[in-house]
């Protein structure tokens, strides 16, 4: 038994002995009364076991002093995620779906040949601190606040001994800004205790970081230590229904999807290509699919409807739809192959 809990566990058997060998002696019935009838109005046995009552405080006290001593929680999250695996859907339709992936990706690579990490920053800490305040707000405004964060603490040591009512006060303007000043400066510490100050290159430390899941930790991975990734938002989870690259029930589902459809040298840069094509031409709403380079070929029912959006992952009409665009598409495919060995 670990050292810390011992004193709350002997502290717990001796109260539950002495508490029931007290009973005995004074041989007094401390079981609640029952819920209907009156209760009994013994005074010899309410005098009998004042005695008891007196131990059971005693001992709880000391189960409270036994508990305080034991050192608090550092906070470290558990490891043991494990990746989705990819759809149905994607399986079962894997040589259609990728020819499909590799006319997207071509014409995503001629619009943003050398696209740039949309958020400022000057170090890979930096660059984790900015992508952990991008959850729930826009790259811009992270952008706005970055500046006068890092001039208060530019690096973990600093971060980890600034006042957190300090951090709060330079994000103050992003959403969730209070926790998101706690997971700073907790993530801080522990890389300051355990990495001496750097940020590890590794996907299943990253993600064992304060407010770090693995969305956060994949962004770092490719785009600061340049390891295979593909970090995977609502956003993009959103653009690969429309286009019908999958139907994954979650973003890590997606994940597992895209990777299987896109060749791995490719993720690095088609993480941030997706992103600036649904911002400035695939936007969620009030979209016109008919203007839309890709979606006017690729998007599949029912999102290639004007102001159409995705629907929830995973629900039965999506999946429907996006299986019904792959038959088509895996049809077309054989067609135009007879025509070119004709």
């Amino acid at each position: 038994m670990n050292d810390n809990v011992a004193p709350v566990a002997a502290a717990v058997i001796e109260a539950e002995a002495v508490v029931s060998e007290a009973a005995l002696l004074v041989e007094v019935d401390v079981t609640p009364p029952r819920k209907r009838g009156r209760p009994r109005k013994d005074a010899a046995a309410s005098n009998a076991a004042q005695p008891v009552m007196a131990l059971v405080e005693v001992a709880t006290v000391a189960v409270a002093v036994a508990a305080a001593q034991t050192p608090p929680s550092t906070g470290k999250k558990k490891a043991g995620r494990r990746p989705a695996s990819p759809s149905e859907l994607v399986l079962t339709n894997q040589a259609a779906l990728q020819y499909k992936a590799g006319r997207i990706a071509e014409l995503l690579a001629r619009l943003y040949p050398n696209p740039p990490i949309p958020l400022d920053h000057g170090s890979t800490f930096q660059l984790l601190c900015a992508v952990l305040l991008s959850a729930q707000t826009t790259d811009k405004k992270v952008n706005e606040c970055t500046p006068a964060l890092f001039q208060l603490a530019p690096d973990a040591a600093a971060m980890a001994a600034a006042e957190q009512a300090d951090i709060q006060a330079c994000i103050r303007s992003l959403g969730l800004a209070p926790t998101k000043a706690k997971n700073l400066k907790a993530m801080s510490q522990l890389l300051v205790e355990q990495h001496g100050g750097q940020v590890p290159a590794s996907l299943a430390e990253l993600e064992l970081l304060p407010g770090v899941g693995h969305k956060t930790a994949s962004v770092v991975m490719c785009q600061a230590f340049g390891q295979a990734a593909f970090p995977v938002d609502t956003h993009i989870h959103r653009l690969a229904q429309r286009w019908g690259l999958t139907d994954g029930k979650s973003v890590e589902q997606t994940e597992a999807d895209l990777k299987l459809l896109f060749p791995e040298h490719q993720w690095k840069e088609l993480h941030l290509q997706i992103i600036f094509f649904g911002r400035e031409k695939c936007p969620a709403q009030r979209h016109d699919p008919v203007l839309c380079p890709v979606c006017a070929w690729a998007a599949v029912p029912p999102y290639n409807k004007a102001g159409s959006s995705p629907l929830k992952a995973g629900g039965a009409k999506a999946a429907k739809a996006v299986k019904a665009a792959a038959a088509t598409t895996s049809r077309a495919d054989g067609k135009a192959a007879k025509r070119g060995r004709s």
